[in-house]
C-alpha cells in the first residue's frame, strides 16, 4: 500500500523538475536572444552567428 501511495508523489516531483528545467531553458534562450538583438547594432556580423 505504501509504494502505491509514493509512486504518484514521485511522478509529480519528476514532472515538476522537468517543468523547472524547461522554464530555465526558456529563460536562457530569451536572454540570449536579447543579447543578440542588442549586439546587432554594434556588430551585425557577430549577431549573425546562430544561438
Amino acid at each position: 500500500m505504501t509504494t502505491a501511495l509514493l509512486h504518484p508523489i514521485r511522478t509529480l516531483r519528476e514532472n515538476l523538475s522537468h517543468i523547472g528545467v524547461a522554464v530555465n531553458a526558456s529563460r536562457e534562450l530569451s536572454r540570449a536572444g536579447a543579447a543578440r538583438y542588442s549586439s546587432e547594432k554594434v556588430n551585425p556580423v557577430t549577431a549573425a552567428i546562430p544561438l
